[in-house]
C-alpha cells in the first residue's frame, strides 16, 4: 500500500469525506447527513475528526463526538461514528488505523471517561470495545458497546446510549 496519512480534517476535506461515506455505506445518504449534523452541532469536537489519506487522495473518515448518555445526570463522553473507508481501500486496514488513531487522541485529550458507539459488534472488539452491559450501560444490544478511556466508569451505571 502507498503511503498513508491519518490526519484532523478541515473544513477543505468535507466534500470528499461526504463521496467517501456515500461510497462506502453503499450509497445511503443519511451518515453524510449524520455527519453534517455533528459538525453543525454542539457534539463536534474539531480535534475529533480524521481522514485518512493516499497520494493526496481522502480514501476514509472517522470522527468522535460529544454525547449525553440518557437515564441520569453524567459527565458527557465521546461517541464513535460514521466510520468510513472508500470501498477500493476497504480491508487494508485503514479503518483500524483510523479507529486507533481517534482512540489514542482521546484518550491523550483526558477530557471524557468513555467512548460510546452502536455499531458491529463482530467488527469493534478488536480495538478494545467492550458490551455496554458490562459497565451497567444499555441498550442489551450487542451493537452497544464502551471503551473506557479511564479505569473507573461506574459514574455511568444506569445509562443509556440514545439511539
Amino acid at each position: 500500500m502507498p503511503d498513508l496519512t491519518i490526519r484532523m480534517e478541515t473544513p477543505f476535506d468535507y466534500s470528499a469525506i461526504a463521496v467517501v461515506t456515500r461510497l462506502a455505506f453503499g450509497g445511503r445518504q443519511i451518515e453524510v447527513d449524520m455527519i453534517e449534523a455533528i459538525r453543525h452541532s454542539d457534539e463536534y469536537v474539531p480535534g475529533l475528526a480524521f481522514v485518512a489519506e493516499v497520494s493526496d487522495e481522502i480514501v476514509g473518515h472517522c470522527m468522535l463526538g460529544r454525547k449525553r448518555l440518557a437515564g441520569k445526570p453524567a459527565p458527557p463522553v465521546l461517541e464513535l461514528g460514521p466510520l468510513s473507508v472508500h470501498p477500493s481501500w476497504q480491508r487494508q486496514g485503514i479503518g483500524s488505523r483510523l479507529v486507533f488513531a481517534a482512540l489514542e487522541v482521546a484518550r491523550q485529550r483526558g477530557r471524557e471517561d468513555l467512548v460510546v458507539l452502536l455499531g458491529e459488534p463482530m467488527y469493534y472488539p478488536r480495538f478494545g470495545f467492550r458490551p455496554a452491559t458490562e459497565f451497567g450501560i444499555s441498550p442489551d444490544w450487542s451493537a452497544a458497546m464502551v471503551f473506557p478511556l479511564v479505569d473507573d466508569v461506574s459514574t455511568y451505571d444506569g445509562t443509556e446510549i440514545p439511539h
